[in-house]
């Protein structure tokens, strides 16, 4: 490939996927490019000789009448051999395009095209690293690329091809060092992808570009220059030192950048009059959607906060968090006048260690998606300051590939290691120490509240959707660890270290009867240990507790220990938790040891030698990243007494086959979040927690019982309403002829429920989100309205299918007529304003599971002290999520939406008619059936234009 070189960029419209079943091309677009410019265009419809399915017409907006006038495919197949022939094959997806093709040509005598291909999909996943989706639309919106008729070949073919131009364009910019490092990579990408790049590299060798001043060379790795950071506050001309405690100077102070709110003005007034107090007490307010709550408490805590005195702001989720930095921060430096020094605060597993990854380069790496993953970080590395792995937007980060470049923090940094000055992970530090805000999520606070070297001495604390706060501190506490998965691991890690595996055996790579061979050899002599350790904590828990035999439709049984048991347990089996904790810790020290040992002298080895050690430290890098599970568990039950509020519980799966060993896992779980929340505030000046659904039916009784609040101490409590008039901007509907979940098989309802949305979203082009109760429902439901075929006229998001969470909200974000299907996780923590989404189907009453165990275990220790669980405990949950659903509707004044309830229950029962009652007074409510409320809508949108 070379400026010469013809690009034939090409698209189909087809009748299916699928040539052997009959599926056949109805258009074809090409768009030939020389020398960085688009020399000719190509547009032909085709007969397909067979009918267009209706969904594909709409979706392509080919008619039947147009395709009937067309040639057929045998009488074009010539010319497009001609026309093709001597080019390099380009299209988004091309193991589609070039195969289907080929697979017509075929079908009408002509021999298959042997093109060099490049796929754009591929081209752009590594050129454009942060980009939350790699479709055409969506990478056409995002370059500003003129897309009139997509799913039309003539049109798709036109901006693939200048696509194709913006990214070559992009990839000649990068720096030599990382164009080089892309060519070493590409050898395993799709068809010829990776010959591009390595053309590309070779053609800017030639012309020898400086590097550019913001970036810098560090071990052949090109890193951006982190901007240089100045901590001083400059006020503003409309700084001002003082808090405006008048109404008047309130006015003043927003009144340029906001619209008066009188309830925001009393937030804002409650905080900073609680701390102008001599005995500050914690808030608990409440304060709707629609308020502008994160000002709200933000603007108070302006005139307080300082790095030696910080805010800590935690929200529910990582979005959040983002959020409250990228769009809160920056308005409210406007109204104060000066700088807000804030900072985000996550895991460190969510940064890149560049050590580990730069080392992940010198290592053979086979897979593919391992290879793609490098290039993509290789570029992001040009453009990062951060190192924040969520900025690529990955479907999961749970692979071993991630496992082994996660940061472990900051201990984990040699001072002497070349990439220690431009750590992402100490450099984030220090900004921590100069912040006066930090911005973090609820889980990790409830595990790092104690964390003073970070928050400081006795900081403020905001507890933002502080109703998740509980959940999540319960979600947290629900833990797991596997003895099973310890057996394998330990059995799989010895493959590696026994001498009698002659193939695998990792004593070659270390000279003999060295401190390495030893260190091998300890390491193999305690796998063996672990192993065996590991059977004998199984025999006990299988002679010592009675497990019931399995329900029918479940492969395993599970016993619940009473505190006494635990305590039996943990007793008896002392000597082997000593023995665990001895060898663990003796694998991994000598596993440091030769992975550090090994790391100074990479270029001494073969490929083959290098990719067993890769294997063996991938087992038992997995081990080790368990070890925090068991840790937790060792916290719980073994160091202290067993806790009342935690419940642990044995589950045995049993072996498919006889000659299998059943496999076992302990679970625990809290069942009382409010001491943990108490221990948690401990650590704060006195909190506010905020919301805008915090009460149930009116009060605050569940809310403080759950944060573990007693009636002797303080709480002031404030409810503020929304400004919003749901009577002009929203609907509410009932569905009476909603499916039944317990009077239907889990198949039955399922289809049900694809049935009623199919009715409720086809030909409806406005963003809808569906909530589940569970994943197992959102699942087949995505299946069945994939089979009725409405992922052809509407992108279909599936939470844990197409993407986490983080990625199909960005996603959703970029849509137009999406749906996105959901669990109860999307209730709160997600903004989605205007057009963003106007449509909310809920399917189920967000109850909680009533056979999960937490659910079981914390209703009989309800029902036991007299107290009745559903009206104390079930009900007041699933109405905050109720009015928390509802919420994810109406975000702004100008707002339009309709939110539909599929679950009966919402009528026919007492409980349902009360939750309702929790819902804004002035929003109209109608129950009909799913046909009628389809109607409805259309009449609801038709009149709000």
């Amino acid at each position: 490939m070379n400026q010469e070189t013809i690009y034939a960029v090409v698209d189909l419209e087809t009748t299916g996927t699928n040539i052997k079943e009959g599926d056949r091309i109805i258009q074809f677009g090409c768009a030939l490019i020389q020398n960085g410019k688009i020399i000719q265009t190509i547009s032909q419809d085709v007969n397909p000789l067979r009918d267009v399915p209706t969904k594909i017409q709409h979706l392509t907006h080919i008619t039947a009448d147009q395709l009937e006038l067309a040639p057929i495919f045998e009488d074009l197949a010539p010319t497009l051999v001609e026309l093709l022939s001597g080019t390099v094959f380009v299209a988004h997806n091309i193991n589609f395009d070039l195969p289907f093709l080929n697979g017509e040509l075929e079908r009408v005598g002509q021999p298959p095209l042997d093109l060099p291909g490049i796929d754009t999909v591929e081209l752009a996943q590594i050129v454009l690293p942060e980009a939350p989706s790699y479709r055409l639309q969506d990478l056409t919106q995002l370059l500003a690329i003129e897309h009139d008729n997509p799913h039309q070949a003539d049109s798709d073919a036109l901006v693939t091809a200048k696509l194709f131009l913006k990214l070559m364009a992009r990839l000649k910019n990068l720096p030599l060092v990382t164009l080089e490092r892309l060519s070493a990579l590409g050898a395993g990408l799709l068809r010829q992808t990776g010959d591009f790049f390595t053309a590309v590299a070779e053609q800017m060798h030639a012309q020898s570009r400086p590097l550019p001043n913001d970036l810098l060379i560090r071990e052949n790795i090109a890193l951006r220059k982190p901007a240089e950071e100045s901590f001083e506050i400059y006020p503003g001309s409309n700084f001002a030192a003082d808090y405006p405690v008048e109404e008047a100077d309130k006015k003043r102070l927003l009144k340029p950048h906001l619209k008066w709110r009188k309830a925001q003005a009393a937030m804002m007034d409650m905080i900073h009059d609680n701390f102008e107090s001599e005995a500050p007490e914690p808030l608990l307010i409440e304060a709707a959607t629609g308020l502008g709550k994160t000002i709200g408490y933000l603007l108070p805590y302006s005139y307080r906060m300082t790095p030696e005195h910080k805010l800590v702001v935690a929200t529910s989720t990582t979005l959040l968090q983002d959020q409250i930095l990228t769009q809160a921060r920056p308005l409210l430096e406007k109204l104060v006048g000066r700088q807000i020094n804030a900072e985000i605060v996550k895991s460190p597993r969510h940064y890149l260690d560049l050590h580990r990854f730069e080392l992940s380069l010198r290592l053979p790496h086979k897979n593919r998606m391992v290879r793609l993953l490098q290039m993509k970080i290789l570029v992001w590395l040009t453009q990062t300051t951060t190192g924040d792995l969520d900025e690529l937007n990955l479907t999961s980060y749970q692979t071993p590939f991630f496992n082994n470049v996660q940061h472990r923090g900051l201990t984990s940094l040699q001072p002497q290691a070349p990439f220690y000055q431009d750590d992402f992970l100490r450099r984030l530090h220090k900004r921590q120490q100069q912040a006066e805000l930090l911005v973090t999520n609820h889980a990790y606070l409830a595990e790092h509240a104690n964390d003073h070297q970070t928050w400081g001495a006795r900081p403020y604390l905001v507890l933002d959707e502080a109703q998740n706060m509980i959940f999540n501190v319960q979600k947290i506490a629900q833990q797991d660890w596997s003895l099973s998965r310890w057996q394998l691991w330990s059995q799989k890690g010895l493959q590696y270290t026994d001498p009698e595996q002659a193939n695998n055996n990792l004593a070659r790579l270390f000279p003999k009867k060295s401190p390495q061979a030893r260190s091998l050899r300890l390491v193999h002599k305690n796998l063996t240990k672990l192993g065996r350790t590991i059977s004998d904590l199984e025999t006990y828990l299988t002679t010592a507790f009675e497990l019931p035999q399995p329900e029918a439709h479940q492969a395993f049984s599970e016993r619940y220990l009473n505190p006494d048991e635990v305590v039996q347990f943990v007793t008896a089996c002392h000597n082997q938790f000593d023995q665990l904790n001895r060898q663990l810790l003796t694998i991994q020290d000598h596993f440091l040891a030769l992975r550090y040992w090994l790391e100074q002298r990479l270029e001494q080895y073969t490929e083959g030698d290098l990719g067993i050690w890769q294997s063996f430290e991938n087992e038992i890098n997995l081990l080790l990243a368990d070890v925090e599970a068991y840790q937790r568990f060792e916290q719980l039950f073994i160091a202290t007494k067993p806790q009342e509020q935690h419940a642990l519980m044995i589950q045995m799966t049993q072996p498919k086959q006889p000659s299998q060993l059943p496999q076992f896992k302990l679970q625990w779980q809290l069942l009382s979040a409010g001491p943990q929340m108490q221990q948690i505030l401990a650590h704060f000046e006195p909190v506010t927690l905020t919301g805008a659904t915090l009460a149930v039916n009116g009060h605050f009784d569940y809310l403080k019982r759950e944060l573990g609040f007693t009636e002797a101490q303080p709480l002031a409590t404030k409810k503020l309403r929304s400004p919003f008039r749901f009577k002009q901007q929203a609907r509410f509907f009932i569905a009476e002829d909603g499916p039944s979940q317990k009077n239907l098989a889990p198949n039955e309802y399922h289809h049900a429920v694809a049935e009623q949305l199919l009715t409720l979203l086809v030909g409806n082009p406005h963003q809808a989100l569906v909530l589940f109760n569970s994943n197992q429902a959102l699942e087949q439901v995505y299946y069945a309205l994939g089979r009725a075929g409405l992922s052809l006229d509407r992108e279909i998001l599936a939470q844990g299918i197409t993407g986490s969470a983080e990625k199909i909200t960005k996603r959703f974000m970029l849509g137009h007529d999406s749906i996105l299907l959901a669990t109860s996780s999307f209730i709160a923590g997600v903004d989605f304003p205007e057009s963003a989404l106007e449509l909310v189907v809920l399917v189920q009453l967000p109850f909680d599971a009533p056979n999960a165990l937490q659910t079981r275990i914390r209703y009989a220790q309800l029902s036991a002290q007299g107290i009745n669980p559903f009206k104390a405990e079930a009900l007041p949950k699933a109405t905050i999520k109720l009015r928390q659903a509802f919420g994810r509707l109406i975000r702004t004044p100008n707002d339009r939406g309709v939110f539909i309830c599929l679950d009966p229950r919402l009528l026919s029962t007492q409980y349902g008619q009360q939750m309702r009652r929790a819902l804004p007074t002035s929003l109209p409510q109608k129950a009909a059936s799913v046909k009628i409320i389809r109607e409805l809508t259309d009449l609801f949108w038709l009149n709000s234009h």
